[in-house]
């Protein structure tokens, strides 16, 4: 994985431009934003301008589409690369392809360029990206490669994604067009920009333009109006959209521009320029109006044009002009100069009104947006985006420019962009977009290649060049002027030709500037262009749209399906050659595309979508004739592409179909204008196609293949197929509803007649064999097959005989069995009411069955109707027959009642009736059936007709108690007995819910469970059952004698459902009732102690009460103060304190308190829980000081506390409480201590234990302070503190070291240094004073006086003087400080002699020399001799490190013969070493006042008392902590380095 935040830039070319290398490491600080207070912008608003369209995904849109599936995933295979106009990025940084001013390679701070690694496919590392908050993509630079902005934390993060292979900065360069690139490498070329026309945009995001940029996080904040930058930099300001301006140049700084997180493009203003009657014949449109059941003329089409201005009165146009927009506000639409914008509007639309002339869809509708000034006659370039939003917007379909930019040749401009970005979101069908085909002219800029301009550069245009429409050549000559391709990243261009040459359309008679036409008349005009050519290609646009939509009903077709159209039927021209750059793939045949001449057909599919590299769909085709053409044609409205990138393809799909013998071919694989194999795979154009000249018969396969998704959408995609045994048009066959007849208008049962019934086939293509059924009231009757051509209908006759009487539904049914597939299924049928006659009387009853419900009913009524069913005139009569009951057959004699029984009847007539029964209440269940006979008294026709009362479980109840008011307690709930009894007709259950007086509360207790709900057993007739109810009172206590009721709702279980409501009325009792409490706790009690108890007495009964209090109490607690008698009145309370004492022979037990009402008494217990808690003493034992001696007479020892030493105190720890007490001691301890205590074992009563407790005393503790500690008791409610000060005691020491010579010459004075440190505990202030073992003089230098605080260091310095040679030893002593540690300080020291000799006392030089070298070294290793005084509490403020550094030996010089023999032989601590002659000083290793160790290396010092430090942290030293010197408390921060 590689990150490089560098460019690094190399350049290639080897012509004459200057070349630049340039790796840049730039970081720019927050961008200037200047603000113009004067800022006269200019606004520019479409009256028509619509805000941005969103979709909505339907229901079951991906469901339309035909063929197969793939959703398989692929790695994708592509280089680690971006692509750009100005060089390619790859894992390295930039390879410049073009020379670059070395200035615009500085990086955009906001910007992040990366580049993803093929372990993960474009679409997810798309997903990853946009996880990571206040980020966005910007562009898309294939093949790999992202721009991405946010803020810094943002980019960072993306940077460092698994996916991302490498990131770059983006240069400046990249913001300037190319041309304003190439002019900043000459000199002086800013200035000459000055006043300049120039465009300047901000970034295109999802929904389109944007006006600003807004990010922030912790790393920062990113927020900027575009408005705010063109303020500063611009002049003559107009706004042509959201993000869009146009101004006069007012900063020549681009540089600062172009640094602005809101800025994405800084350009020229693009400059535009304008660039019939064989035409309709050329492009085979008059064969094609007519072809089908509906005529091609555009009708239902809008065509919008955007062009110069519109003679809307030329009379060409009738009343199809819908709209006529002024799109740059200069007030007008009119068409001044050349008449252009009406030449181009009628070649679409016109319809020959003025003389014949007529356009390609006459019939359509006209959208025009007028952008020529009339003041200049130049256009004027609005946002496309805006221009082609309104014309969707009012309804376009198809969008025709006939004009575009003057120069940028085969560049992707932001025109471009806009282009490809409206139809891409126009054609995602997905989400609603009903598709839109855009036209644009290629240019007049030919024949050389490479001279076609924006914006008919963009991808999914369809781009128009030109052949000749008259004259000698046409339609098979190109005209010499049609631009040609190819574009700068190799894309075909143009689409396709239609007639520009010569092309006579409607003149506008306002036009002063018409010099340029080559014929003319009143009304017309005769012009030459590919702005000719594109309005027929348009009309011929409109025209497939409407064969799609009216045709093949294929609602709102992609526009990349009129464009696969148009260039399925398109025409080489000349020798085959296609695809080409001079006519792309041929000129349109409008008949090719639609119905080809050689029979074959046309099946197309826009409903389909690929969203992964990988995925692909297959068709399958079965090709029944050989010999003829089988061309597939793919087209997509591809995402916009990046104005940065040098390639703009986005989603690339590959088009490869196989031939029935397995043969493969790639889309654009082309040899002489027909496809061939071996080639390889397009990956730079969105339209591919395959042409095979002679299909062979069999099954063909074509297969879409999603090869690289490099967008962040699915896409959509458009497929059309030509050959034989293909066909997208379908018949369309129904019956026609006024086909219909019948011989005999009212038949009769059993009379044949004859029926007529129309078949038709409205499509445009001759049906399979196909049947018609004829059915009455669903069932078959007859069938006849047939074949239909399209448009052609065919009369059927049937013969039928009525088999039964009233509406019969005679149906005729096409195809049945669905065997033939149509465009509509849903008018296949065609249903009639025939209406047939029968002689005789009906009767009929809408409620024939009548059910009893009410157990109080004592008749019941039903209406019938006795009807004529003949169609003559009769006489009736109607009687009852007599009642039954059904269950047992029974006849009762019921009363039965008709309200008529004679009745003279027209054909058909009725009349109304009624039918009584008279019965009692509540009868039996069951079924009663009356059965009414009536007769046709002409035709001795007799009917008979049942009227049943249905009688099911009729529920009755009532309930019952022991009172007639229910007496109910005010306080406690009362229990009620409930007596529910059935008077129903048979036995039944009940449902009860009670419902209490407002506070009161009410349930019923069944199984031991409280409910507002009850449900009764199955209780039999006019039996019962008990149910229990309690009633509680409500909070406040009811009066007595109050009354109200209880309500219960009774539902009977039965079908349906009976409801009841009984009432209960209740009354209260008068009831006396004192509550007594208290929230005074009564545990954890103390003994010896007094308690006040606070009682509430609450009277809770609805009379007046006198209250009595009588208290009984356990043993040691009595009563030592009290209240009174208490009066309460009803709902009163009163507070009532009593004083207990607890003894110490208090236990715990019961109390009562009794308060007495007459007769009545209310009592009130408690427990006394008194609490017993050890009582701990501690008694002193002994001292243990560190060198073992005790003490046990004081806990001060010897009479103070050393610092820095361990102490061990023992007590004996006692209990006088009549508990078992398991003590806890917690101590607690001044900062100077550290206290721990060992765990004493169960203590019982007055038993001891022993307590040991280790005291640390701190080395930093101050002399003559007396730190604290205290020992905490607790467990089993003890809480004891014992507190303790310790005295400590102060020490006088010092330590030496860094002596720098012991090495001297008989005779001569030598200054030599000692290093004397206080390391006691207390301030050191002695006389010092020096002294030899031999005739040698010491004198001491200065006052002899040394002055050190705690820790202090200071120099002393000596002068010696050796009298004689050899050994000698120096002793140094503070003479008053004999008890200080280390006050003698002896050290060894040689003196050579003046005049060397060979021998001495017969003993040769040499062997004394080594002697003396002996004897000195042992000396100066061993013989530091320390004498301290006998103390009872020697205490060191520091370690002392050994004066011998390891490895380090002290080097003497060769001693004198002359060797005292009365000297002692010191110990030999280290080997002798000899060496030549060098005095090195012993300098131990300093000591760390933190740690307490020698340091090794860095060495940090305090200034004010010499106390040293480790110079930096480690694993046992953190001198980072220190705040203050251990030794005087002067700042840390004041401390220096050695």
């Amino acid at each position: 994985m590689h990150r490089n935040w560098a460019i690094t830039m190399q350049s290639r070319r080897s012509t004459g431009a200057v070349m630049f290398l340039v790796t840049l490491f730039i970081l720019q600080s927050a961008s200037h934003l200047a603000i113009n207070e004067s800022s006269t912008t200019e606004v520019i608003e479409d009256t028509n301008q619509i805000e941005r369209v969103h979709f909505e995904l339907r229901d079951g849109v991906f469901n339309e589409a035909i063929g197969t599936y793939n959703y398989n995933e692929i790695s994708e295979q592509r280089p680690i690369q971006a692509d750009t106009v100005i060089g390619t990025f790859d894992e390295f940084g930039l390879e410049l392809t073009r020379p670059i001013s070395a200035e615009w390679l500085q990086p955009r701070d906001d910007l992040l360029l990366i580049l993803a690694s093929t372990e993960s496919n474009l679409k997810d590392i798309r997903m990853m990206i946009n996880e990571i908050p206040e980020l966005v993509i910007r562009e898309y630079l294939p093949p790999s490669g992202f721009v991405l902005q946010g803020t810094q934390s943002a980019l960072h993060q993306a940077a460092n994604l698994a996916s991302v292979y490498a990131s770059h900065n983006v240069p400046l360069a990249l913001i300037l067009q190319s041309e304003l690139q190439d002019i900043l490498l000459l000199e002086g070329s800013e200035s000459a920009l000055l006043g300049e026309k120039m465009r300047i945009e901000g970034w295109y995001g999802e929904d389109g333009p944007e006006q600003t940029v807004s990010f922030a996080d912790e790393s920062g904040e990113l927020k900027q109006d575009l408005a705010d930058v063109v303020d500063w930099s611009l002049e003559n300001i107009i706004q042509w959209d959201s993000g869009r301006y146009e101004g006069d140049l007012l900063d020549t700084d681009l540089i600062s521009i172009a640094q602005q997180p809101s800025v994405a493009v800084i350009r020229y203003n693009p400059v535009f320029e304008i660039q019939n009657n064989n035409a309709r014949s050329h492009m085979k449109t008059n064969n094609m109006q007519s072809y089908f059941t509906t005529d091609l003329d555009g009708s239902g089409q809008i065509v919008a044009v955007a062009d110069s201005g519109l003679d809307e009165d030329h009379g060409d146009f009738g009343t199809r002009v819908i709209a006529n927009n002024d799109v740059i506000n200069d007030g007008s639409t009119a068409d001044k100069w050349s008449g252009h914008g009406t030449h181009v509007s009628c070649t679409v639309l016109g319809d020959g009104f003025r003389g014949g002339y007529a356009g390609v869809a006459p019939e359509a509708q006209l959208y025009f947006q007028a952008m020529e000034n009339d003041n200049t006659g130049n256009f004027q370039s609005p946002s496309l985006n805006s221009l082609i939003n309104s014309a969707y917007s009012a309804g376009a379909r198809t969008h025709t420019n006939s004009w575009g930019n003057s120069g940028g040749f085969g560049q992707y401009s932001s025109e471009s962009r806009d282009v490809d970005d409206r139809a891409s979101n126009y054609d995602r069908y997905y989400s609603g977009g009903e598709g839109l085909t855009i036209l644009f002219a290629a240019g007049n800029d030919g024949p050389d290649p490479d001279t076609i301009t924006p914006p008919a550069t963009a991808k999914n245009a369809v781009t128009v060049g030109m052949h000749q429409n008259r004259y000698q050549g046409a339609p098979d000559y190109i005209m010499q002027g049609s631009s040609r391709g190819p574009l700068d990243d190799g894309r075909i261009k143009p689409d396709v030709l239609a007639p520009g040459g010569y092309v006579w359309s409607c003149r506008a008679q306002e036009a002063a500037d018409t010099g340029g036409a080559s014929g003319s008349s009143q009304w017309y005009l005769e012009y030459t262009g590919t702005s000719m050519a594109t309005p027929n290609a348009a009309g011929a646009a409109a025209m497939i749209r409407e064969y799609l939509e009216e045709i093949a009903l294929r609602e709102s077709p992609q526009g990349a399906l009129v464009k696969a159209l148009l260039i399925l039927g398109a025409e080489d021209v000349g020798a085959r050659d296609i695809p080409n750059n001079d006519e792309g793939w041929g000129r349109v045949n409008l008949r090719n595309s639609l119905a080809p001449p050689d029979g074959q057909g046309v099946w197309v599919d826009d409903r389909s979508l690929l969203s992964a590299t990988g995925n692909s769909k297959s068709y399958t085709f079965d090709i029944d004739d050989s010999g003829d053409q089988f061309k597939a044609v793919l087209a997509w409205s591809d995402e916009a592409a990046s104005t940065w990138s040098s390639t703009q393809l986005v989603n690339n799909l590959n088009l490869e179909v196989t031939d029935p013998n397995g043969l493969t071919y790639l889309g654009n694989d082309f040899a002489n204008g027909r496809s061939t194999t071996g080639g390889s795979a397009d990956s730079l154009n969105n339209v591919e196609v395959v042409l095979i000249d002679s299909a062979i018969v069999g099954t063909w396969t074509v297969e879409i293949i999603d090869a690289n998704h490099g967008g962040s959408r699915g896409q959509p995609f458009s497929l059309a197929v030509m050959g034989h045994g293909i066909n997208d048009l379908k018949p369309d066959l129904l019956m026609l509803e006024d086909g219909f007849t019948i011989d005999i208008a009212i038949p009769s049962v059993g009379q044949e007649v004859e029926l007529e019934s129309v078949v038709a086939n409205t499509g445009n293509i001759r049906s399979d064999p196909f049947e018609v059924t004829l059915e009455v009231d669903g069932q078959e009757i007859d069938t006849q097959s047939l074949e239909l051509g399209g448009g052609s209908e065919r009369t059927l006759v049937w013969s039928w005989t009525p088999q039964n009487s009233g509406g019969n539904i005679v149906s005729f049914i096409i195809d049945n069995d669905e065997q033939v597939i149509e465009t509509l299924e849903t008018n296949n049928r065609q249903d009639v009411t025939i209406n047939v006659s029968q002689p005789g009387v009906a009767i009929t009853s809408n409620q024939a069955i009548q059910q009893l419900q009410d157990a109080e009913q004592t008749s019941t009524t039903w209406q019938i109707n006795l009807q004529n069913t003949g169609l003559l005139e009769t006489n009736a009569s109607i009687i009852d027959t007599g009642l039954t009951y059904v269950e047992d057959g029974t006849e009762l004699n019921w009363y039965v009642g008709l309200s008529g029984n004679q009745y003279q009847l027209q054909g058909s007539e009725y009349v109304e009736l009624s039918v009584t029964v008279v019965h009692p209440k509540s009868p039996a269940p069951g079924t009663y059936r009356v059965t009414i006979s009536a007769t046709d008294l002409d035709n001795s026709l007799t009917t008979d007709f049942d009227l049943d009362m249905v009688v099911d479980e009729i529920p009755d109840v009532g309930i019952e108690s022991d009172y007639d008011v229910i007496p109910v307690n005010p306080i406690n709930p009362t229990i009620v007995p409930l007596y529910l009894f059935n008077y129903g007709n048979t036995e039944i259950a009940y449902d009860l819910q009670v419902q209490p007086p407002i506070g009161w509360e009410a349930y019923f207790v069944q199984d031991f469970t409280e409910s507002q709900f009850a449900t009764s057993s199955p209780i039999p007739v006019s039996d019962f059952e008990t149910i229990e109810m309690v009633i509680e009172p409500p909070a406040v206590v009811p009066n007595s004698g109050l009354q109200t009721s209880v309500t219960i709702s009774v539902n009977s279980i039965t079908d349906p459902v009976v409801n009841w409501i009984i009432e209960l009325p209740i009354e209260v009792e008068a009831v006396k009732s004192v509550e007594i409490r208290t929230d005074s706790p009564l545990v954890n009690l103390l003994p010896n102690s007094e308690i006040v108890t606070v009682f509430t007495i609450e009277n809770k009964g609805n009379l007046a009460v006198k209250l009595s209090p009588t208290f009984i109490l356990p043993q040691g607690v009595q009563m030592i103060s009290s209240g009174s008698v208490v009066d309460l009145g009803i709902g009163d309370t009163e507070l009532y304190l009593v004083t207990f004492q607890i003894s110490s022979s208090a236990r715990s037990g019961e109390a009562i308190l009794h308060f007495d009402n007459g007769s009545d008494r209310f009592t009130w217990t408690d427990n006394f829980d008194i609490q017993i808690f050890p009582q701990p003493s501690l008694q002193f034992e002994k001292v243990i000081f560190p060198d073992g001696e005790e003490y046990t007479a004081s806990f001060y020892g010897s009479g103070s506390h050393p610092a820095g030493a361990e102490l061990r105190f023992v007590w004996q720890l006692s209990n006088d409480a009549d508990i078992q007490w398991q003590p806890i001691v917690v101590p607690i301890s001044d900062p100077q201590l550290s206290v721990t205590c060992d765990t004493p074992s169960m203590i019982g009563y007055q038993e001891s234990t022993e307590l040991s407790c280790t005291v640390f005393t701190s080395i930093t503790a101050e002399p003559f302070t007396e730190p604290n500690f205290l020992l905490k008791f607790s467990g089993a409610g003890a809480d004891y503190t014992e507190p303790f000060s310790l005295y400590i005691g102060g020490t006088e020491e010092v330590s030496w070291s860094e002596l720098t010579s012991n090495s001297f010459k008989e005779g001569e004075s030598k200054e030599i240094q000692v290093l004397v440190t206080n390391s006691g505990t207390l301030p050191f202030n002695h006389m010092i004073s020096g002294s030899a073992n031999q005739d040698w003089d010491i004198e001491v230098i200065g006052d002899g006086i040394v002055d050190l605080e705690v820790g202090e260091s200071k120099t002393i310095k000596l002068l010696v003087t050796p009298k004689t040679d050899g050994l000698a030893e120096i002793t140094l002593t503070f003479k008053a400080a004999e008890d200080a540690e280390s006050a003698t300080y002896i050290f060894a020291a040689n003196a050579e002699k003046q005049s060397s000799q060979s021998a001495a006392f017969g003993i040769p030089l040499a062997q004394i020399g080594l002697f003396s070298i002996l004897i000195l070294v042992i000396a100066a290793v061993g013989i530091v001799l320390l004498k301290p005084k006998s103390r009872k509490q020697p205490m060191p403020f520091l370690p002392m490190p050994s004066n011998t550094i390891p490895n380090q030996t002290m080097i003497s010089p060769p001693v004198s013969q002359n060797i005292p023999q009365q000297l002692p032989a010191p110990a030999i601590s280290q080997p002798l070493q000899t060496t030549t002659p060098v005095v090195q000083a012993i300098k131990p290793a300093a000591i760390c006042w933190q740690c307490r160790s020698p340091i090794n290396g860095k060495v940090v010092g305090c200034p004010q008392c010499g106390a040293r430090y480790c110079g930096s942290d480690s694993e046992t030293c953190k001198i980072s902590t220190l705040e203050t010197c251990l030794s005087c408390q002067s700042p840390a921060s004041t401390f220096i380095s050695e």
